[in-house]
């Protein structure tokens, strides 16, 4: 199998696959081929099988029929006169006989050669035009004598006849079945050797194939697996053998290259990791330089922000002291003009009251001029039943009683319009004392409005000195807040290189498990070292921290 090393796997299945599948395919075109054969040497024997067996039964049919005949004449020459049902046993076996004859006929020749058919159907045909037919014609017309000459003559010379002919039908029927029957047994051995004989040929090619697939798949598959092994365990020293160019083979150089490049990775990360270790340190160290002098610069800006919290509180107090002020002088304000809406109010409540007053004085008058007419209207009533005399004396006593009520009413009115001239009078004289109060109460409006102005303006310009503090105090506070993460930034870096120092020696460790070749171990180059940064003196970072003070 050595030169099957250089052919694709792919290329040497797709082979056995196309010789496995030719062979099978010829195996079954020769399968179908027989079977088409002994389908057709069954069909030849069917054929012939059937043809004799009419023949057998016409032939049978015939001895019935000459039986059953002979039987009815016999009887006919005891002196017993035949019935038309006594021929009918006969008639059946005839017209069975020529069924036959007509089935033959349909099935003829068939596998048998023209001329032996032919020789039977005539010679059958004979027997019945000839021979059965006149027999029966004439035993139904009573004629004994010619019925016995015509059964003694012509019909046994036609029987034999038909009965030779039959024979040799038979005779080479037989020979003709024999011939198919070894056909087809010999189709059938041969049938079964070819198909042993590719059932061997197919196990052979299977067994060929396992032995190739497990050569030249399954044992290079498992040496890579062993390789692979290799590499998970950090041995990067062994190559792989070459296996050929098939399939299997060209994942050796590949396993190889990777195998190189794994190596190489390795080695560099070897050569780096010392690199990367003192690199981390120095920044580390640095690191820490820096933190310390931040956390300088953060407590400063502390202080810084605390001593504008204190002055931003003082100012706001004073601005919350002054807008309490300007909110007190609003609500004096808001009182006032309520007090001088509620002497607007009253002056014209006093309005209404003189207004109202001068109507009931109206009203009065007019109720005195009633009381007037009604008086004279009652002095003329009494004058007209004084007229009246002794009859008028009750409407004179109405009349006089009209009158009183007339005078009461009028004095009444008169004491009331007194009363409501003076009502009047004192209510004008209040409406005035009510418009002084609204003027003064104007005056005391625009005064406190006049202060409310001035806390206003103390108020905004205190909150506009608070804001101005506040935004100083937050950008303190920014400032601080910025040097604080400015030293937690400073912190992480720190410890992101010590975590750096610490995944550097991880990694070391890590690589360390890999065994490479000599030649590929050689000693890590060293990087430049970077210089520190020199550290600022004491004396100047205790400088720095009493200038922030002092700010």
């Amino acid at each position: 199998m050595a030169i099957l090393k250089n052919f694709s796997i792919r290329s040497v299945m797709l082979w056995i696959l196309g010789v496995f599948c030719l062979l099978w395919s010829g195996v079954g075109l020769y399968s179908v081929h027989a079977l088409g054969k002994l389908g057709d040497g069954n069909t030849v024997d069917r054929q012939l099988v059937s043809q004799m067996t009419l023949l057998s039964k016409g032939n049978d049919q015939y001895f019935r029929f000459i039986t059953r005949l002979s039987r009815v004449m016999d009887g006919a020459a005891a002196g017993k006169t035949p019935q038309a049902a006594d021929y009918a046993p006969a008639a059946a076996a005839l017209d069975a006989m020529e069924a036959q004859l007509v089935k033959f006929k349909a099935g003829a020749p068939g596998p048998m050669d023209a001329a032996t058919s032919a020789a039977v159907i005539d010679s059958w045909q004979k027997l019945l035009d000839a021979g059965i037919v006149p027999q029966m014609t004439l035993a139904k017309s009573g004629d004994l004598a010619a019925f016995r000459t015509h059964a003694s003559n012509v019909t046994p010379a036609l029987s034999r006849a038909f009965g030779a002919s039959a024979e040799q039908y038979n005779q080479r029927a037989s020979e003709l079945l024999d011939q198919t029957r070894v056909t087809v047994d010999r189709l059938t051995d041969i049938t079964k050797s070819i198909i042993i004989a590719a059932v061997v040929f197919g196990l052979v090619i299977l067994l060929f194939t396992d032995r190739y697939l497990v050569t030249m798949l399954v044992r290079p598959l498992d040496k890579i697996r062993q390789h692979f092994q290799f590499i998970a365990d950090g041995d990067l020293s062994h190559p792989v053998q070459e296996f050929g160019r098939n399939c299997v083979g060209k994942l050796v150089p590949l396993l190889n290259a990777m195998q190189d490049s794994l190596r190489d990775a390795v080695s560099a990360i070897r050569s780096g990791t010392d690199n990367i270790y003192r690199g981390a340190a120095e920044i580390s160290m640095g690191n820490n330089d820096l933190s310390s002098r931040t956390e300088q610069q953060a407590a400063a800006l502390e202080q810084t922000a605390a001593s504008m919290e204190q002055l931003t509180a003082t100012v706001k107090f004073n601005a919350d002291n002054a807008q309490q002020a300007s909110s007190l002088a609003q609500t004096a304000t808001k009182t006032a003009s309520k007090g001088g809406e509620l002497v607007n109010d009253v002056v014209q409540t006093m309005q209404e009251i003189t207004g109202s007053s001068k109507k009931i004085a109206e009203i009065t008058s007019v109720i005195n001029s009633i009381a007037f007419q009604t008086n004279i209207l009652a002095l003329n009533a009494a004058v007209e039943a004084a007229r009246a005399g002794e009859q008028g004396r009750g409407f004179a006593v109405v009349a006089s009683e009209v009158r009183n009520l007339a005078q009461r009413s009028a004095g009444a009115a008169k004491e009331i319009e007194t009363l409501i001239s003076e009502s009047v009078q004192r209510v004008d004289k209040g409406s005035q004392l009510v418009n002084a109060a609204g003027s003064t109460m104007d005056e005391m409006l625009k005064a406190v409005s006049d202060v409310n102005e001035i806390m206003k303006q103390i108020a905004d310009a205190s909150h506009e000195q608070s804001k101005g503090i506040s935004q100083v105090g937050t950008a303190v506070a920014e400032m601080d807040s910025v040097t604080q993460q400015n030293a937690s930034l400073v912190e992480e870096v720190s410890a992101a290189a010590g975590a750096l120092e610490r995944q550097t020696e991880e990694l070391q460790r890590s690589v360390a498990r890999f065994r490479l070749a000599p030649q590929a171990a050689a000693a890590p180059v060293a990087a430049p070292q970077t210089p520190l940064r020199p550290r600022l003196a004491p004396t100047a970072a205790a400088s720095s921290s009493d200038e922030w003070v002092s700010f």
